[in-house]
């Protein structure tokens, strides 16, 4: 039915819309991406591009419909409402509406706590299998993580957001702590974690604290904080940070900002994992408004262009606002963006055989601030090239698989399972 939908919107509004398939489950599945935007097959040259990922537990289905919710609205409104036409004219929005379609299979319809579906067809929880900034992630690599993290690698997204369900909260990084490597294999410790937990900031804290309370504030009931029932956490203006929650190893929200400078936050969509088909047109009503004003945010900040002398684009430049130690690069056009408040700022750029910049810029809220910065040839006096020691702010890359791991889906499934009681009924 989905792809069937997704094929049959591409047909319709061709203008409008691009389908591709970033690899394929375990099972075979097609992973989709539906492009939405006036320029849907190509990219559009200073302009952002942001992505909503879904269903990555096939058992949270509310985020799955909702994704189709959004495709059909986004066209249908185009030529009606201006600000609509104005996001798609200026944005390419990427929605991956199922990461698990193997586990949304054998899903049920009515399982608001666990269920069938949460992970994929070979037993592994997709939101424990990205690389981890602060512990190595030995869980072997799946072809579902693998395509979205080949997918991050070759387009610079800017925002995105990941939507689950279980709880009802805007939940960002980090997932993980500085600490997480202590009683990870206990699973009482891990239990007695999930309540004791504290936060995990990152330099980054007021804009992702502004990117949930967007999300939050723009809900009906999720800014109210309330709890989906006795015994549940209680989240203050409906957002959290993740390891304040609860800490886990190998999250997708931490993966993009640490390795590709995107800021996402995790957005927990509804108590209940895969309610009523009745119950979804509420969902969306309640969720509208905000996966819109959501995505908006990526025109927020400082965007524009890093040159060589002559005006041609400096590729992977790589930038950092200062006093801000998670860095940024720059695409192939040499464009940039990061999302950031109001207040004043220092950009660093630095690129192989340039001499480094900084930059003083100021952003205000109406509109995002351009920054065009032109590198110059770093020489010796005798005229050769003296290249420059290239910095890198958590661009590494991450690290293989091991394929003979013995953390083979059934193992990682009955180690994990008691810390599993605890995703099971937050998400």
């Amino acid at each position: 039915m989905m792809t069937k939908f997704l094929r049959t919107t591409s047909s319709r509004y061709p203008t409008l819309t691009a389908l591709y398939s970033i690899g394929k489950s375990v099972q075979g599945r097609d992973l989709w991406v539906m492009v939405v935007s006036s320029s849907p097959y190509e990219h559009m040259i200073g302009k952002p591009d942001v992505k909503y990922v879904a269903n990555m537990h096939g058992n949270e289905a509310v985020g799955r419909e909702l994704m189709l919710h959004l495709i059909q609205y986004l066209v249908n409104n185009y030529n009606t409402d201006p600000y609509i036409k104005w996001l798609l004219d200026n944005t390419r929005i990427h929605i991956l509406p199922s990461m698990n379609p193997d586990g949304f299979e054998v899903a049920r319809e009515g399982q608001c706590d666990g269920g069938q579906g949460r992970y994929n067809a070979r037993g592994f929880d997709l939101n424990r299998n990205f690389p981890d900034y602060f512990k190595q992630n030995n869980k072997r690599g799946q072809p579902e993580t693998d395509a979205v993290k080949e997918w991050t690698s070759k387009i610079q997204f800017v925002l995105s957001g990941g939507l689950h369900g279980g709880a009802l909260v805007a939940s960002y990084p980090f997932d993980n702590t500085p600490n997480s490597r202590i009683c990870r294999s206990s699973p009482l410790c891990a239990v007695f974690q999930s309540y004791t937990s504290a936060p995990s900031l990152t330099p980054d804290e007021d804009v992702f604290k502004h990117l949930s309370l967007i999300y939050s504030k723009n809900h009906p009931t999720m800014h109210k904080g309330r709890a989906c029932k006795a015994g549940s956490p209680s989240f203050p203006d409906g957002i959290t940070n993740g390891a304040a929650w609860y800490p886990l190893t190998g999250g997708m929200q931490d993966f993009n900002y640490v390795w590709y400078g995107c800021m996402e936050i995790t957005l927990e969509l509804s108590c209940c994992k895969y309610p009523p088909a009745s119950e979804l047109p509420k969902y969306w009503e309640d969720n509208r408004l905000s996966l819109v004003k959501y995505l908006a945010e990526a025109h927020r900040g400082v965007h524009g262009f890093v040159l060589d002398e002559n005006g041609n684009p400096v590729e992977k430049a790589s930038l950092k606002i200062k006093s801000r130690d998670v860095g940024f690069q720059t695409t192939k056009y040499g464009e940039f963006w990061r999302i950031l408040l109001p207040g004043i700022y220092k950009l660093e750029v630095y690129a192989d055989g340039f001499t480094p910049k900084e930059v003083d810029f100021m952003v205000v809220e109406q509109h995002p601030t351009l920054v065009n910065v032109t590198l110059y040839p770093s020489k010796r006096q005798d005229g050769f090239y003296r290249p420059q020691q290239q910095h890198f702010y958590h661009h590494h890359a991450p690290p293989p698989s091991k394929p003979g791991s013995e953390d083979s889906g059934i193992f990682s499934s009955l180690t994990s399972g008691f810390n599993n009681f605890v995703n099971n009924i937050f998400g």
